[in-house]
């Protein structure tokens, strides 16, 4: 009989269809005190890491099911798991599954939405509010623009589709390509023929060995002093400091940054104050339309993982501090 461990806002919201996927579900909720006894944590089977908990009970709801002995499966609304937290679930023989796709819409909004704000400089329209001074300026439209989007997973194609509807000419850059992408997409030899080509380049890629410091001053030097660079991967695709240099050079003309090398964003990072950067807490994905879409994704594997059928969004082993590929069915 599986016994689950969530927070009882994920209980009390989604009681009904879990029960329906798993009539026979048990429960361990994590109340407003955290504590979860010895005998309930044993009870553990399946635990689900909800966006409610982030970020406040994510350390002691994380550190329950490491404490868990019987836990088989751990759920993450999330659709990163590069943190080394995973790995130890994975090591232990836990099966990990995410969320993958759940925020991709909402996070190619606010790429479409920091694009925008760069081309027609927002951040000197909000400054002038501010100061209640009335100063028109001339700025520029998308339309016809060169857009590279590197990473070509949910939130990658949603991207591209985005740019498309705004009338940008629009490439993508993966790994291996396809042939089912929403737009021309080229493999990675082609990444610096695709950052002097772009007017915008949007990074929506994991953190991994490979794509660690993807971005650095020899990637920069090689883009227009026009482009803007946006980042909605991990702040670790960046060679922040280049990226800073870049900047203040005038070698680049802007940037949109959801992600940092450290988070929070520490308060003398000159990222904060240029006005030719649009800085945003890692939440670019944090809709209520999101976190409910993540549950969603998690009601169907319960019953998956119940009949014996394959889940979505599985992770592999990590190997080498990396996570393995994943597996997707539906």
């Amino acid at each position: 009989m599986p016994t689950l461990f969530c927070t009882d806002t994920a209980w009390h919201r989604y009681r009904d269809e879990l029960l329906i996927a798993e009539p026979s579900l048990e429960v361990v909720v994590m109340e407003d005190d955290h504590t979860v006894s010895e005998e309930d944590l044993a009870r553990i089977t399946i635990a689900f890491f909800s966006a409610d908990a982030w970020p406040d009970r994510t350390v002691p709801f994380i550190s329950s099911c490491l404490n868990a002995p019987n836990l088989r499966w751990l759920h993450t609304f999330s659709a990163g798991v590069d943190h080394p937290v995973f790995g130890e679930f994975t090591n232990r023989g836990v099966r990990v599954t995410t969320s993958s796709g759940s925020s991709s819409r909402p996070i190619a909004q606010a790429v479409a939405l920091m694009i925008l704000a760069l081309s027609r400089d927002l951040p000197a329209w909000i400054g002038a509010q501010q100061r209640h001074v009335w100063a028109p300026h001339t700025g520029n439209e998308v339309e016809g623009a060169h857009l590279a989007v590197i990473g070509m997973g949910p939130i990658g194609e949603e991207t591209a589709r985005l740019g498309q509807a705004l009338g940008m000419t629009v490439i993508g850059c993966r790994r291996t390509v396809s042939g089912l992408e929403p737009c021309e997409t080229r493999p990675f030899a082609a990444l610096a023929e695709l950052l002097a080509w772009a007017d915008y380049v949007v990074l929506a890629l994991p953190l991994t060995a490979d794509t660690a410091g993807l971005i650095g001053s020899e990637q920069l030097a090689v883009m227009k002093p026009t482009a803007r660079l946006i980042n909605v991967g991990r702040g670790g695709l960046v060679d922040e400091p280049a990226l800073i240099d870049a900047l203040t050079s005038g070698r680049l003309a802007g940037a949109g940054l959801d992600v940092f090398a450290v988070e929070p964003l520490p308060a003398d990072s000159p990222l904060w104050d240029m006005p030719n950067v649009i800085v945003t807490p890692h939440n670019s994905g944090s809709t209520k339309l999101a976190n409910h879409r993540a549950a969603q994704i998690f009601i169907d594997n319960v019953g998956r993982f119940s009949s014996g059928a394959d889940l979505r969004n599985e992770v592999g082993p990590f190997v080498g501090g990396e996570v393995g590929s994943a597996t997707s069915s539906g």
